[in-house]
């Protein structure tokens, strides 16, 4: 019998599981391979070479890995932010944001570098970027941190800050220079939050929750103009109304620093009484039929609290009905956040683990429930708690055009008007459970209609539709073919639109895995792969570990821009860095711009020209500040100079 080697021409599929190897009887086994590393599936068929990494900067601290968040006002507009140790940064352009830069007017050759700038301003410890140096050349395009700040002078210390920069054997400084210091914006995360943090974007501003934080906003006003906020929510949102006989009696019905006092602790915080974590919570008051509130400033024993009234108490008499807010240090914050029907939703915090409240419409920090006089309005604040079995904490939301869908432990939600041609509001709105399997604790990607989000355990992913067939949602498994591709876990999702669907995970160990994916076109269709970077992680030669991900628009706005936290073993000493896919090569590129290493830099070295000269046989004679370097028959290409033509 003779041989056949059939023609394998499709590789869609991308890496099958072993428990796929013998099925030959499927269609899609003709699409699998056994390994595919380092390639992307195509939706066309063919396996198509991942580009290389893009060195971008050395994260703020070595000590601590951050994690990337997008930020995407427009497709020319997008920054990524990296949320590290005490600080955020920002990238634009594919470089570190920096402030107004400093001339430099000299740098000494020393076993510690002098470095003079009239006027600087910097302090001890800031990090800096010099660039533009003439002579002393190895300054250049190197982050360092600011030591022995004088007036016009400052040392330099190693970008770790804990070794002096001695410059003894550099070249000698000439003229120009400039150091700017790095763009920072300070927050109180710790390392091991940064990951439970969520977020969703409203034009300038990012709100961002975590359920041992007060929500908070982090607004852009210009390119080095960013402010972190804890949100000052207006009237709410509110817990149940008081059913005990406790009162509480104001001091003064109006003003700062009035004393509101309980007359026992039962209904307060489970009969514990006031804590000193009820500072800043909001308690509302109504005397006869008018409602008004307070904050928390302070507490003076489990019965007596400092307040600020917010609207006015109307009155210092005794009041039975009141109702305390639902968020605060004693009973925790948001751990979810999103936009739907133009409210903010959260929820999720750690005493109303299935609890949602959306804000007013249209007014995304105001949680009033009802006007002062009681009155309901369709516009008013929407408070819900999902009514299942067990307790389900909330671990994320999103939005979708049938409903709000919410992922829990337990489950998957749609929360949406009872009378559906209605829009949602406090006296119409339903929740019901769509799906049973579970959702880690992973914020979840979209693509068109449909929503990805991460299984319980970590090891699945599945997409959230809606099928007309059932009047529902369901959610397929995506790793039915590819099941050992997720290892231990997924630990972090993005996704990249342009130039092709590709969702990008984080794995536990540090491998990212790439899914090409795609629901609307006339098959389902989903192919798996392992990114392995080149390099190294530690002194035993695994490689280079992948720790966060996160996707936006590139500089020219023609594509979608995967960013890396790349963990990296660099002289003998593990770090982090920030790095970006590169562009997939195409069949119109030239060949030249292929690139195809990963924690790469890009080095261009232009001479600057000083003068020119045409002889009368029409030779061009050049000039350069420095040494060129050039041979005879070297290609180069001169730009920018004045005072000729045809350059």
């Amino acid at each position: 019998m003779p041989k056949v080697s059939p023609i394998i021409t499709n590789f869609g599929g991308g890496e099958f599981g072993p428990l796929v190897y013998g099925r030959v009887d499927s269609d899609r086994y003709r699409t699998g391979v056994k390994v595919l590393k380092n390639y992307v599936p195509t939706l066309q068929g063919p396996a198509d070479r991942r580009p290389g990494t893009q060195f971008v900067a050395r994260v703020k601290s070595q000590y601590y890995k951050p994690r990337l968040i997008p930020f995407e006002y427009s497709t020319t507009q997008a920054y990524m932010i990296e949320l590290g140790a005490s600080n955020f940064r920002f990238y634009k352009d594919n470089s570190l944001i920096l402030n107004a830069a400093k001339t430099i007017t000299g740098a000494t050759r020393a076993s510690q570098v002098v470095v003079t700038s009239a006027a600087h301003g910097f302090s001890n410890g800031d990090k800096v970027v010099i660039t533009g140096v003439s002579g002393m050349t190895e300054l250049n395009n190197r982050e360092f941190v600011v030591a022995n700040v004088a007036t016009n002078t400052f040392e330099l210390l190693d970008i770790d800050g804990a070794t002096p920069v001695n410059s003894s054997g550099f070249n000698a400084y000439v003229s120009g220079g400039s150091v700017a210091k790095v763009y920072e914006v300070a927050h109180s995360y710790s390392f091991s939050e940064f990951f439970e943090v969520k977020f969703t974007q409203s034009a300038d501003v990012l709100y961002l929750v975590h359920p041992s934080h007060p929500p908070r906003k982090l607004s852009r006003s210009g390119h080095t103009s960013w402010t972190l906020t804890d949100i000052d929510f207006l009237d709410g949102p509110y817990l149940s109304t008081n059913t005990t006989t406790t009162t509480l009696t104001p001091s003064a019905a109006t003003g700062t620093g009035v004393t509101l006092t309980a007359s026992s602790v039962t209904g307060i915080n489970n009969g514990s009484g006031f804590q000193t974590t009820d500072v800043g919570r909001l308690i509302r008051i109504k005397e006869g039929s008018t409602w008004g509130y307070v904050k928390i400033t302070a507490r003076v024993s489990t019965t007596v609290v400092t307040v600020t009234v917010l609207s006015t108490l109307t009155n210092t008499s005794a009041k039975s009905t009141w109702r305390l807010g639902v968020w605060s240090a004693t009973t925790g914050y948001p751990s979810s956040v999103v936009f739907f029907e133009d409210r903010l939703f959260l929820g999720g915090c750690t005493d109303s683990p299935q609890r949602i409240d959306g804000s007013r419409s249209g007014d995304y920090e105001n949680f009033a429930p009802s006007d002062n006089d009681g009155t309901i309005a369709s516009s008013h604040a929407v408070g819900y708690t999902l009514n299942a079995n067990d307790v389900n904490n909330i671990r994320w939301k999103t939005s979708d055009e049938k409903g709000l869908l919410v992922g829990t432990v337990g489950g998957e939600w749609t929360v949406k008007p009872s009378s559906q041609s209605e829009a949602l509001s406090p006296t119409n709105i339903s929740a019901k459970k769509a799906t049973s399997y579970g959702s880690a604790n992973v914020q979840p990607v979209q693509s068109g209609k449909s929503t990805i989000f991460v299984q319980r355990s970590g090891k699945k992913l599945r997409d959230m539709s809606y099928f007309y067939d059932v009047d529902g949602f369901r959610a397929s498994d995506l790793n039915v073919l590819s099941h050992h591709i997720t290892g231990d876990g997924v630990t972090q999702l993005a996704i990249m639109k342009e130039p092709q669907t590709i969702v990008w995970a984080v794995r536990e160990d540090g491998v990212l895995l790439a899914m090409t994916y795609e629901r609307d076109i006339e098959s389902f269709k989903v192919g798996w792969a392992r990114q392995i970077l080149g390099g190294t992680s530690d002194s035993k030669g695994t490689h280079a570990l992948v720790e966060s991900v996160a996707v936006i628009p590139s500089a020219d706005g023609l594509r979608d821009e995967v960013w890396l936290v790349v963990k990296r073993y660099i002289d003998g000493v593990e770090r982090w860095n920030i790095e970006y896919i590169t562009k997939f090569f195409e069949e119109t590129d030239a060949q030249t711009d292929a690139y195809f290493l990963d924690g790469g830099a890009t080095y261009d070295d232009p001479r600057l020209v000083v003068g020119f000269s045409i002889s009368v046989g029409g030779t061009v004679t050049l000039t350069t500040f420095a040494s060129h370097g050039y041979s005879n028959g070297d290609k180069v290409r001169v730009s920018g100079i004045t005072g000729g033509t045809g350059w």
